[in-house]
């Protein structure tokens, strides 16, 4: 089984890539046959993209799911793959970093406003609390991946098994 680092630690959402040997519609037909043998992840797929997930029943808020998209390569299929949160919990993250970047230059413009017409510049204080929101959201995501991991391994797992031995990492 070939095995895939992330490109870096830091992401929110872990990327995987790999080639293998045959087109890309057998990549998936190969997918969509080991995940039926895996009642631990749930799969939809079409002719050149794959959604891997955990049931409902297993899920939780942290639960990971596997954005595997395959394309045409000189070598024969290129599969590259995402990590991340369920589509509702990464719009949530998306949403709260857009609401806090709006807070924060509502604030930015008060309080240089505020400079300018020499009174004392409070509307500035939402800078460092913007900056202290974005981290802790920032942190969150390293806590949920945590929490998941073990779901995030049995996920990959699953096209770990599809690409088999003739897998490449590709770096």
């Amino acid at each position: 089984m070939s095995q895939s680092q992330p490109e870096t630690d830091i992401r929110m959402r872990p990327i995987f890539r790999w080639t293998t040997e045959g087109p890309p519609e057998e990549f998936v037909q190969r997918m969509e046959q080991v995940a039926s043998f895996d009642p631990a992840v749930r799969i939809q797929s079409g002719r050149t993209h794959a959604m891997l997930s955990i049931p409902v029943e297993a899920r939780h808020t942290w639960s990971p799911t596997l954005d595997v998209r395959v394309s045409e390569d000189p070598a024969g299929t290129y599969i590259f793959a995402r990590v991340s949160p369920a589509p509702e919990v990464w719009t949530f993250f998306i949403f709260c970093y857009a609401a806090t970047s709006v807070v924060a230059l509502i604030g930015t413009v008060l309080g240089y406003a505020q400079h300018l017409l020499g009174d004392t510049p409070w509307g500035l204080w939402v800078i460092p609390l913007w900056m202290l929101i974005c981290g802790a959201l920032y942190a969150g995501s390293f806590v949920g991946r945590r929490l998941g991991s073990h779901q995030i391994h049995q996920i990959l797992a699953v096209v770990e098994a599809s690409l088999g031995i003739e897998g490449k990492p590709v770096t």
